[in-house]
């Protein structure tokens, strides 16, 4: 009978296969670490050039802000108070001229909730010459006035629409209520003009 006795001290190791192993492993690490050191050098540089952006940006705003400064306290000089008074004067009966009652309504008619009406409404024209409408609307529902809001933001003419007040209506002639509902909101007489030029032109 014969018996094979390994005499070796220390168990027999595969040194080959355990350096190719590690040699992969080394590689798949160093490839990660190239790759995150690639997004965080291009991360960095994204962060500095929006950085660079907003600084522009500011100063932009800044020297925009020291122009107007400048023209505003020229034009309440005193030798240039009465041009400054004219000159408001005729930017507001241009403003006057341009607004259209009949377009307005117009407007207004195209996005009216089908069970509320129009009751009264107010063109104010504000300092820097915009036209702000109070305008009034009766509806059977609180869902009317939200719904005329969201369309009021939606268009193109009104802007910044806000519920002022809500009040409860008893109808004298039927058991039915109303709510009476005060909306404010900005408008432009222009951009039905704009859209129907725009309109025209596709045509």
């Amino acid at each position: 009978m014969r018996v094979n006795i390994n005499l070796a001290s220390r168990k027999y190791e595969d040194v080959q296969r355990f350096f190719v192993r590690w040699g992969v492993v080394l590689v798949l690490l160093a490839g990660l670490t190239i790759l995150l050191g690639a997004l965080a050098a291009v991360k960095f540089s994204r962060v500095a050039r929006n950085e660079k952006e907003t600084r522009e940006m500011k100063q932009k705003i800044a020297e925009l802000q020291r122009e107007n400064d400048s023209l505003v306290a020229a034009e309440n000089l005193p030798e240039n108070r009465e041009v400054t008074q004219q000159k408001k004067f005729w930017n507001t009966e241009i403003a006057k001229r341009s607004f259209s009652w009949t377009q307005l309504l117009n407007d207004l008619q195209k996005i009216m909730p089908n069970r509320a009406y129009l009751d009264s409404v107010q063109p104010e024209l504000t300092p820097d010459n915009r036209v702000e409408l109070k305008m009034t609307i009766v509806g059977e529902k609180y869902e009317d006035a939200l719904e005329l809001q969201k369309k009021l933001e939606a268009s193109k003419c009104f802007h910044q629409p806000r519920i002022l007040t809500e009040t409860p209506q008893k109808e004298t002639k039927g058991p039915a209520n109303t709510f009476k509902f005060e909306i404010s909101a900005n408008y432009t007489p222009e951009c039905t003009a704009q859209a129907r030029s725009t309109t025209k032109e596709g045509m």
